[in-house]
């Protein structure tokens, strides 16, 4: 395993998290990144990483699931990778065309005369889409978590989703904040919609339930990575708890 971060080392960063894991990157390409980072040493900024590798699978989607997963933090914000992203492309294959000592539109400079590469400054994205990217491409929260923002008011609050599994009893009317992992929608024999969803707050997560008459007016509301808060009641079935959602707004 090979963690994400193929820039200079950073002390403060503990977190290792195999490339091979990053979807829409490959393990070709994977290979290739770590075969050069082994035998040349850590990437030194992004021209060195563009120099560097020359691989036919360095291309905009393996960029992109670099850049969006974290992996090239170390060289730029990530809004700001991704608006410069053409022109890396653009770099990387006038590097590779030097270095098979092809024509360019640089003509025949030597390696050590490519112009130099420069960042043009862009937007940053906001932290809510970098979490969105991390769940999407790596299957988990990396740089935070979308329940900060109301952390102070969950760690406040009496009932969680651990005290609700630990202590809490079938028929027990709770109101808890979470986000929503899954939700799978069903179709009942009256031919209504209902949902299935797993919400998890800092504690935990749970299994609930959103019969049709709560779900037909939360539609928008009760989709993955929305935050909410509901209330409801616990059921127990088969030794396992889930809630029951009786109420639920968008948070």
């Amino acid at each position: 395993m090979e963690d994400t971060s193929i820039g200079p080392e950073n002390k403060s960063v503990k977190i290792r998290f195999g490339l091979y894991t990053i979807k829409n990157l490959g393990a070709d390409i994977s290979d290739n990144i770590i075969a050069e980072r082994k035998l040349g040493g850590k990437f030194k900024s992004i021209a060195d990483f563009l120099e560097r590798i020359k691989h036919k699978n360095l291309n905009k989607k393996s960029m992109e699931a670099l850049i969006k997963s974290g992996s090239m933090d170390a060289f730029g914000e990530r809004g700001t990778l991704l608006y410069n992203l053409e022109n890396m492309l653009t770099y990387n294959h006038e590097s590779l065309r030097q270095s098979e000592n092809q024509g360019s539109l640089f003509g025949d400079m030597a390696k050590d005369e490519l112009p130099s590469f420069k960042l043009k400054d862009a937007s940053p994205i906001a932290m809510a889409e970098k979490l969105l990217w991390e769940k999407e491409l790596l299957g988990l929260y990396i740089s935070g978590h979308p329940l900060d923002r109301l952390r102070d008011k969950l760690e406040g609050r009496e009932v969680n989703i651990k005290k609700i599994k630990e202590d809490l009893s079938n028929g027990k009317p709770v109101t808890i904040a979470g986000i929503i992992e899954t939700c799978r929608v069903v179709i009942t024999k009256n031919n209504e919609r209902m949902a299935f969803l797993k919400i998890s707050d800092l504690t935990g997560s749970i299994e609930t339930v959103a019969f049709p008459s709560i779900y037909s007016g939360a539609v928008d509301v009760l989709v993955p990575e929305k935050c909410i808060a509901f209330s409801g009641k616990i059921s127990v079935r088969n030794g396992e708890k889930s809630i029951i959602i009786e109420a639920v707004k968008e948070v």
